[in-house]
């Protein structure tokens, strides 16, 4: 989260702008690639981008090196252990923005809960309860990266607000970097470039869970052809952690599909 960190510093002088070559986190890819480039409007539900979020911040987390995903540490034997869904935190110092301060500390309340079982899953449902879609946007707008704008509607008669990238470059890096995912595992032995990435491929499975393949295009790839290839990238990246997340989101997004029809 080098761009937030160092944002945050520049942020006693003036309000900075990221690079718009610089690598974003995740979860500012995602928000980004979840929205109209033009009209800021969403592509899915909110609820369902929301829990999409939420993992692509833990994941964050987990990238940073400030958390493990699926291993807990045996204070009496000094040894990690595996164990499915749990979240353990690694760095004791802050994040370095509001954001991502709220996530570690949203990790040792369920720590502290004792939660057996998922607690992957159960810190998604209740990070992705706090507000969480408008505070994602609030820091991405306190660190530079989207802008409020308001646009007339009905020759002039209706004022609406939305938020737009300051800078197109960073959706369309985004997009880049998954198509090249794609491209890597569909042609990989004419593809020169390097196997994606720990981001790219998080990136990748998000897309897929989210639904948000039908906004990206790759040539000669069906919506459903393309889906496939990403979730492939995710199989083959073969980093439990990245699977687990995914897998979590997904069966979010299905509790919420659930509790819709109750």
């Amino acid at each position: 989260m080098t761009v937030y960190a160092n944002a945050d510093k520049a942020r006693r002088v003036h309000t900075p702008t990221p690079q718009p070559m610089a690598r974003l986190p995740l979860h500012a890819e995602l928000y980004l690639l979840a929205h109209n480039d033009d009209t800021g409007e969403l592509h899915i539900n909110e609820q369902s981008l929301t829990i999409g979020l939420a993992g692509a911040i833990l994941l964050d987390l987990w990238l940073a090196g400030h958390i493990e995903i699926g291993w807990t540490f045996n204070e009496w034997t000094q040894q990690w252990k595996p164990e499915p869904g749990r979240l353990t935190r690694i760095k004791t110092e802050p994040g370095g923005d509001p954001l991502t301060d709220a996530a570690l500390a949203a990790v040792e309340q369920t720590g502290r809960m004792g939660l057996r079982g998922d607690q992957t899953r159960a810190w998604l449902r209740g990070f992705a309860a706090s507000g969480l879609y408008e505070r994602v946007r609030a820091n991405l707008i306190t660190v530079g990266l989207l802008q409020r704008t308001r646009r007339h509607r009905f020759a002039g008669l209706v004022k609406t607000e939305t938020y737009l990238a300051v800078h197109d470059a960073f959706a369309v890096r985004a997009r880049a970097r998954v198509r090249n995912a794609v491209t890597f595992h569909e042609r990989q032995s004419a593809y020169q470039h390097e196997a994606p990435d720990d981001q790219c491929v998080a990136l990748c499975g998000l897309v897929a869970v989210l639904e948000l393949a039908e906004y990206l295009y790759v040539s000669g790839l069906s919506i459903g052809r393309l889906a496939e290839w990403l979730r492939y990238a995710v199989e083959q990246h073969k980093k439990p952690t990245i699977s687990t997340v995914i897998t979590a989101v997904d069966a979010g997004r299905g509790d919420l599909a659930v509790a819709a029809m109750r």
